[in-house]
């Protein structure tokens, strides 16, 4: 064989081994991006139907709370366990096990004849959730190659905003055009099929384990279930029940947990066992530095979008669907901006994050304009564009933080690391679901305001939103200001 035809045949080999694993990251890639969007979702998809629900059974706010709150705390308290899982029992098996627990659970719930027994496998279905959601960051850090990398993580902030926003507006939808009667039960039967499908693409994931052979750290298990359930109990049911004096002793006792947990995590670590969460990980200035603006950035989008859509129900007059399409260009915003917005940090730093808290600064500054004019009813046509600009700046600092973030973490460490990311980012959205609402409601005086209370209401919450923003900014001056250098796979300890 000549040289040039053995050029010919080793380019020719190379271009199919590139397909071939383009095939494969494909695969990856819509597998696990569709169990984000089904476990994101599932914290929204269900509010809309509450309402349906209570009509069907005649319950009261009780049990209602229990069917949102039995999938959100069992969600937040598990997720570092279950990332933990996942790098000791192997990333595959633990993705494997949340989705078809999650797929049973969704099925239990929409066949299930009560709203009691649907609450109880919302809470089968939030603690399956805990176990899969982890996986998938991951799995983008250890079966997607480098290269691809970036586009992977835009992809998966834009499913997550995607789904965080449009969760409500698809579970409306559902609700409203549900074949065969079903009803509410349609928001929870969708995810029968889609589990199966995601199931089968799981079946072809690579397996990776990072701790083969080491324990999970029990004590650690119940001391961080405690400390987050010490926290986030109140956070989430605390307004629902007029916060009692025990839900504030609760908050209180969340600090010495948290320190008690810490210690011993540390005592494990340094006796040579595998803590559930590595402690040497917060002595990483960017990973601290990442989560705190994660929880953040949680935090301003779970409480502005509580209080602007019963500002826009109750206040304008909305309904649900004309609400659900108004708030869509932030989910947009955030979408189209995610994937571009890695490959420009990757260049530029921490100057495009920057850059993306500036620009939700003015696009809430412009918002507070818009409301301060006392309209009751604001016009659409002015207020899309503004929340598509908020969504842009969203989606600048949401997506290259984390391609930052995974950037320092060892591999062996992932599937820990993933789901302290997950858990702040819900840590942070319950905070600002209760600090927000809290204010929102403190002004408006009662769920029956008139519409100029409501303005009031909403002018003060966009004041706090701004003042978010600016902390966020102020935040990312923690974070490198070039790229960080990135810890090779196999890597046994985050670098500094």
């Amino acid at each position: 064989m000549s040289p040039n035809e053995n050029r010919d045949a080793s380019a020719s080999g190379n271009e199919g081994t590139n397909t071939r694993t383009a095939g494969r990251t494909r695969a990856v890639l819509a597998t696990v991006l569709t169990a984000a969007f089904m476990t994101q979702a599932g914290v929204t998809a269900v509010n809309v139907a509450v309402p349906a629900i209570q009509r069907e059974f005649a319950v009261g706010g009780a049990v209602m709370q229990w069917i949102l709150a039995g999938y959100t705390l069992p969600f937040a308290l598990l997720l570092i366990t279950g990332g933990r899982l996942g790098d000791i029992l192997g990333r595959r098996r633990a993705f494997l096990a949340g989705v078809v627990g999650f797929t049973l659970a969704s099925l239990l719930a929409a066949l299930r004849p009560g709203p009691r027994h649907a609450a109880g496998a919302r809470v089968l279905q939030g603690a399956s959730a805990a176990v899969a959601g982890p996986q998938v960051l991951a799995v983008l850090r250890s079966a997607v190659p480098r290269e691809r990398r970036g586009a992977a993580l835009g992809a998966y902030a834009a499913v997550i905003g995607l789904a965080t926003v449009g969760g409500p507006v698809l579970g409306g939808v559902l609700v409203q055009f549900a074949p065969f009667d079903l009803g509410w039960r349609a928001v929870l039967a969708v995810n029968v099929p889609l589990g199966l499908l995601v199931a089968l693409g799981g079946l072809r994931l690579p397996e990776a384990r990072s701790r083969g052979g080491a324990g999970l750290d029990p004590p650690g298990v119940l001391l961080g279930g405690t400390a987050l359930l010490l926290l986030l109990y109140p956070l989430v049911g605390g307004a629902q029940a007029g916060w009692p004096w025990h839900m504030w002793v609760m908050l209180a006792a969340s600090v010495p947990a948290v320190v008690l947990f810490a210690v011993a995590e540390r005592r494990r670590e340094r006796a040579g066992g595998l803590p559930l969460v590595p402690t040497g990980l917060f002595g990483n200035r960017v990973f601290t530095a990442g989560l705190l603006v994660t929880a953040v950035t949680a935090a301003l989008v779970g409480g502005f979008f509580l209080v602007f859509v019963v500002f826009l129900q109750n206040g304008a007059g909305l309904s649900s669907g004309a609400t659900g399409l108004l708030v869509c260009p932030w989910a947009l915003g955030t979408a189209a901006v995610s994937g571009p917005a890695i490959r420009w940090a990757r260049g530029h730093g921490r100057r495009v994050l920057m850059a993306g808290a500036v620009v939700m600064t003015g696009g809430m500054a412009v918002l507070a304009a818009v409301v301060r004019t006392g309209q009751t009813d604001p016009p659409p046509l002015l207020v899309a564009p503004v929340l598509l600009v908020v969504g842009v700046g969203m989606g600048l600092v949401s997506a290259p933080i984390m391609d930052v973030v995974l950037a320092v973490l060892p591999e062996a460490d992932a599937g820990a690391a993933a789901g302290v990311f997950t858990t702040f980012k819900q840590v942070g959205a319950a905070f600002g679901v209760a600090a927000v609402g809290a204010a929102f409601f403190a002004v408006l005086g009662g769920p029956d305001g008139p519409p100029s209370a409501h303005v009031a209401a909403m002018t003060a919450v966009v004041a706090c939103e701004i003042a978010g923003c600016l902390l966020v900014w102020a935040l990312l001056f923690l974070m490198p200001a070039r790229e960080p250098v990135r810890v090779p796979s196999g890597a046994d300890t985050p670098r500094k």
